[in-house]
């Protein structure tokens, strides 16, 4: 209150001075421009310039009141579009999710504009065309997904690789994928699609090739690649073996260039061994295989190892008949003596050889093995009997069937 009175008492005074200096001297102001002259006094002069001030002032803060409602409003403006582009994302994704392919590619292009994430709509746009068979939108939306975003490629280019996978266009999909590596080499994803690729196009030298980098960046688990390495080598193996010139020679360059984990696998070495007898190398399978065997038994190295000429046959029945030893009750393994005595004329070793074998494991071949041996000793009748044993187990024997009562001649 006293501050009040004290302020009060100040402009009075002010006032009353005021007007006792305009009484004594109000002054004299003269403007002039061009043939535009103003007098008047300076008082009246000041009191007009503190207006026209009062008035500019007054003029620049509601424009900028204006302004700052304006902001706010286009502020509100964008949020609500925002909000409603987020909601036709949700929904165009949920479209996708649930195989709505029609309403995923009608609705997310139409969100992507003021989206957050608008290489996202056109990239699922383009996934939902994919299944509708549509591959023109495909193309264009995979397009507009590369230019909305900056640094999309490798995304934009990585979707069109599995797009194209997914329609069995192996070719292409190498193409973009080997033109997306040149900038992603290490993407664990580009190496898993180029798997793909390569196993779409058989190309088992590629798959090979890039098997060390699956492995180095963990593209899957270790016994999936190695059953990968495995079925790759057993298919490479094959197509060389076909090859019409120098097929022996390519064929044991491939062998070495493989590592040991790999040359040391039974199954191979047998796809391997059962080349070179077709490509008459039989020497050099019979010491591959007896060095295998050495390391690990396998029944099917055992089979072969009985159906081929080494160098010294009788050595080779000598090797056969030390593994006898520890597998007495072997059949294969007496089979494959049998057919060793065989190659060395000792018929009746051969004969007792396969009979043992037959008491353990009733088998075609041995029946067959018997049979020819019996024949060619005169047993015709016993031989007769083992064919048709044979005869029945390779078959997979026969159902059980009426049959006409046998004729006495």
């Amino acid at each position: 209150m006293k501050r009040l009175f004290i302020a009060c008492l100040f402009l009075l005074v002010a006032s009353v001075a005021l007007v006792a200096a305009i009484e004594i001297d109000p002054g004299y102001l003269l403007l002039s421009y061009g043939l535009y002259t103003l007098e008047t006094s300076v008082w009246v002069g000041l009191a007009a310039f503190i207006a026209l001030f009062a008035l500019v002032y007054g003029v620049f803060s509601l424009l900028r009141r204006i302004i700052s409602r304006s902001t706010a409003f286009n502020q509100w403006l964008t949020g609500h579009s925002y909000r409603k582009s987020q909601k036709q994302t949700t929904k165009g994704l949920i479209a996708f999710i649930e195989g709505n392919w029609h309403s995923a590619k009608r609705i997310l292009p139409r969100a992507a504009a003021k989206s957050e994430t608008p290489l996202l709509n056109y990239l699922v746009a383009a996934r939902a065309c994919h299944e509708m068979g549509d591959n023109q939108q495909v193309k264009e939306f995979l397009k507009k997904a590369e230019q909305s975003t900056a640094g999309a490629g490798i995304a934009v280019e990585l979707t069109q690789a599995e797009l194209q996978l997914r329609n069995e266009h192996y070719e292409q999909a190498l193409a973009t994928l080997t033109r997306l590596r040149r900038n992603a080499a290490k993407h664990p994803h580009v190496l898993h699609l180029l798997k793909r690729a390569y196993l779409g196009l058989n190309d088992w030298q590629a798959i090979l090739v890039l098997l060390p980098q699956l492995r180095k960046y963990n593209v899957a688990s270790s016994e999936l690649l190695d059953d990968l390495e495995l079925s790759a080598s057993r298919a490479r193996l094959d197509d060389i073996a076909k090859l019409k010139d120098n097929a022996l020679e390519e064929l044991n360059t491939f062998w070495s260039k493989l590592p040991k984990t790999i040359t040391r696998n039974s199954e191979l070495v047998a796809v391997y061994c059962e080349h070179m007898i077709r490509l008459s190398a039989e020497q050099q399978a019979e010491k591959l295989i007896r060095k295998q065997l050495g390391r690990e038994w396998n029944k099917k190295l055992i089979e072969l190892y009985g159906t081929i000429e080494g160098e010294d046959v009788g050595k080779q029945l000598l090797h056969a008949e030390s593994w006898l030893r520890e597998r007495n009750n072997d059949a294969q393994l007496l089979l494959t003596l049998g057919r060793l005595s065989l190659r060395n004329s000792l018929w009746g070793k051969a004969r007792e050889y396969f009979e043992n074998s037959l008491k353990l494991e009733r088998n075609a071949q041995a029946c067959a093995e018997l049979g020819r041996l019996l024949a060619h000793l005169g047993e015709h009748q016993r031989s007769n009997e083992y064919f048709q044993q044979g005869l029945l187990l390779s078959t997979h024997a026969l159902p059980q069937l009426p049959m006409p009562e046998k004729r006495i001649a």
